[in-house]
């Protein structure tokens, strides 16, 4: 192929990136934004329920292996270690919200959840649904609906945290 054929090429792609930008601009432009600004119904098991029967019978090792499967993918576990496309998760639990050095929380989660602390009832709430918590986060957990599956993520989630001197 020669330089003309290289340069149809080339003008091809740019002209093909340009007409798909505009017209990504104008359907943006023409189109609203219906994102409800608060739900219109909410899903049976979705309700806030009270965490703290459910923790005297947690198990701890089923809440490590679900910790792994479900937020591991996001979140650090460790002390130290940085922040994934989550904050670390180790010293949640008394931690207040929104307050992860360094991490760049969502707008909805820092004014929603401002002055509240992460216990394990607004953990529990959390879990049961974050766009419920605090609408418009980031987070893409859909929401997990056993309170008996909150209680023992809550419950590993408790021993993620500085042994005492």
């Amino acid at each position: 192929m020669d330089g003309r054929g290289l340069n149809r090429v080339a003008v091809a792609v740019v002209l093909s990136v340009g007409v798909m930008a505009g017209a990504y601009g104008v359907a943006r432009g023409l189109v609203p934004d219906t994102t409800p600004a608060r739900l219109a119904m909410v899903l049976p098991g979705h309700g806030a329920a009270d965490i703290a029967p459910y923790l005297e019978r947690a198990d701890m090792g089923h809440g490590a292996r679900m910790v792994e499967q479900v937020c591991g993918s996001c979140h650090a576990l460790k002390a130290g270690a940085g922040d994934g496309a989550g904050p670390n998760l180790f010293g949640v639990v008394g931690r207040p919200i929104a307050s992860a050095p360094g991490y760049p929380y969502s707008d909805a989660l820092r004014h929603s959840a401002a002055g509240r602390t992460w216990t394990e009832q607004t953990l529990s709430d959390w879990l049961s649904s974050p766009d419920r918590f605090a609408p418009g986060t980031r987070m893409s957990l859909n929401g997990l609906t056993d309170p008996a599956l909150r209680a023992d993520i809550i419950a590993y989630l408790r021993t993620l945290r500085q042994a005492p001197d």
